[in-house]
């Protein structure tokens, strides 16, 4: 009985979904449609992982009100009085409980009903996230349409390019930012910070450095100064000074001209170093601090022993050329430095490793011995976060612009004789590396030899450098070159940094750096004149075109001066959300 009822139920069924056609006339063409897949902002947006973001930079001194306008196209439509608005906003705010003293968290919610904007409160120097929700009703069709949108705030000089111009006898710090497809330009960036300040910390200025780390927070700009004494700055706090000497007011002062960083923040395996004109080294790790090497050493070289013109860092060492007496130099990288920033200001750390006479023999290279030579570059090829793997190479030139490529082994009774205490000096009379050399037969980097650098984010053994109006990629394997940027008309490249030299493309680890290595900034100078550029490489280290920027005056029009050094400022964990 039951399988005869449901039969005839479902033939009646069909006979009545058939029966039904044409009982609805819908006419589509005739229906107003809101195109909400394409809608648009102001301030533009730009497509995070998280979907559209809407960056508004930070108020330094009092409150700010942002709108938000949205741009919407419809097909019968062409104003926006068929539509009803409804925002429904939230965001995070921290208070302090009166009862307990401990800061808790509550989430404020809010509807408002405006049409096509909205208007937002941003506190002066306050970190603000909304997350926003659209609804938008047509009154014509009765349809619902919905958009997602983040609206925050952005730190002054988030993720920007610093640089150093000099206009007349006075150095100044710009600075560019990219925010969406909007470029943000600065000729002072310390007036802008500090609107009332009438005073200029940089103009004696000659080089920029970087350092970031996650805990403690630092965000820290490095200014080399032309007295030999320097400042790190917070990039993202109104450039704040830290409190850290950047070197130690005891030393010795030099004029920086080469800062560099070996490594993997991440990991805490990182050393930065930093060379003088004069021929003199500074050792650090991941704080902005450098501190002379071997200073509380019982026996080692000190400065005016060596005059030191090539570097890096190996996993165990710093590897260094002598200029003065033809040889290589090695200390070992194992020096404590304290993870509080507070240590570095109450009981600065010093260096109690020894720099030794690596005592390398160049018997066996004949003609193409390094003495005599001019060493001009130094790196390490790794391709691991703890680069074990690394042996220091260098690139010298001889007197007829001949250019050769020499690679040290570490021997056995080298890391043995390395000293992790530092206090047994170095009474080794064998080799702490074996050498092996050859000819650069297809390197002619001209006289710019400053601008050589090398990035670990390729895995091809590829450096770069500046030559006239053009950066050149050169594969160190086989001599094949390519251009990968070309300056305007008149204009001779003189600068060029990758936004970080952390190793942190390569590390097994989830990484904080996203694709930040593969940014190449860029300075460049037309008589009194220069202009900044930034060009996004891919992995093979080939031109990506989806990105590029060019800018040579600030919001103002005025010029920038002569380009004396650039340096990207980066969030530690700089992602697409961060940009």
């Amino acid at each position: 009985m039951k399988k005869t009822i449901y039969v005839v139920m479902s033939a009646l069924l069909f006979t009545s979904c058939y029966e039904d056609k044409g009982n609805y006339d819908y006419h589509f063409d005739s229906m107003n449609n809101v195109d909400i897949d394409n809608v648009s902002y102001t301030p533009e947006a730009y497509e995070g992982l998280s979907g559209k973001v809407i960056e508004v930079q930070m108020p330094m001194t009092e409150d700010k009100v942002q709108r938000v306008e949205a741009k919407l196209s419809q097909t019968l439509a062409d104003n926006y009085d068929n539509l009803d608005f409804s925002w429904f906003t939230a965001f995070t705010k921290t208070e302090r409980d009166p009862n307990t003293g401990k800061e808790v968290k509550t989430t404020v919610r809010d509807t408002l009903h405006t049409k096509g904007y909205l208007d937002l409160n941003f506190p002066a120097n306050t970190d603000r996230s909304y997350s926003v929700i659209m609804a938008v009703k047509d009154k014509t069709t009765d349809l619902d349409y919905y958009a997602k949108l983040n609206v925050k705030t952005r730190l002054l000089f988030k993720n920007s390019l610093f640089f150093l111009h000099q206009k007349g006898d006075e150095t100044f710090l710009g600075n560019v930012e990219k925010i969406g497809t909007k470029l943000e330009s600065r000729g002072n960036a310390y007036k802008t910070a500090k609107p009332t300040a009438t005073d200029n910390p940089f103009s004696n200025a000659v080089k920029l450095g970087y350092t970031s780390c996650y805990s403690p927070e630092v965000n820290g700009l490095m200014v080399f100064k032309a007295n030999g004494r320097g400042t790190t700055y917070n990039a993202f706090k109104g450039l704040e000074a830290y409190e850290v000497p950047l070197v130690p007011a005891g030393s010795s002062s030099f004029v920086a001209s080469r800062v560099f960083t070996v490594g993997n923040i991440e990991t805490f395996n990182e050393f930065k170093c930093v060379l003088s004109r004069d021929g003199q080294f500074y050792i650090g790790k991941w704080a902005p601090y450098f501190t002379v090497p071997g200073e509380d050493a019982d026996e080692s070289l000190m400065p005016g022993d060596y005059r030191v013109t090539a570097a890096t860092v190996s996993s165990d060492y710093y590897v260094l050329w002598d200029a003065k007496n033809n040889r290589f130099l090695y200390q070992s990288n194992s020096d404590w430095f304290p993870y509080s920033l507070k240590d570095y200001v109450q009981n600065a750390p010093h260096s109690y490793n020894a720099v030794n006479d690596a005592k390398v023999d160049f018997s066996a290279l004949g003609t193409m011995t390094p003495v005599g030579k001019t060493a001009v570059y130094a790196f390490i090829s790794s391709h691991s976060e703890f680069f074990s793997d690394a042996k220091p190479q260098f690139i010298f030139k001889d007197s007829d612009d001949n250019f050769y490529l020499y690679e040290l082994t570490p021997t056995v009774s080298g890391k043995g004789a390395k000293g992790k205490d530092g206090n047994d000096g170095d009474d080794s009379s064998e080799s702490a590396f074996t050498i092996t050399g050859k000819k650069l037969t297809d390197f002619h980097p001209g006289s710019n030899l400053a601008s050589i650098t090398y990035n670990p984010w390729f895995s091809t053994n590829y450096i770069f450098y500046a030559k006239d109006d053009c950066v050149i990629r050169h594969n160190l394997s086989n001599g094949d070159e390519e251009v990968v940027y070309t300056a305007p008309v008149g204009y001779t490249v003189s600068v060029i940094k990758f936004r970080t030299e952390n190793a942190a493309s390569n590390s097994s680890l989830s990484s904080n750096f996203g694709d930040l290595g593969l940014y190449l900034s860029i300075g460049m100078n037309k008589g009194d004149n220069g202009a900044v550029a930034e060009v996004k490489l891919t992995q093979a280290a080939d031109v990506d075109d989806s990105f590029s920027i060019f800018c040579d005056k600030d919001a103002d029009g005025n010029a920038f001066g002569r380009i004396i050094d650039v340096q990207f400022a980066h969030v530690y964990s700089f992602s697409k959300d961060s940009q």
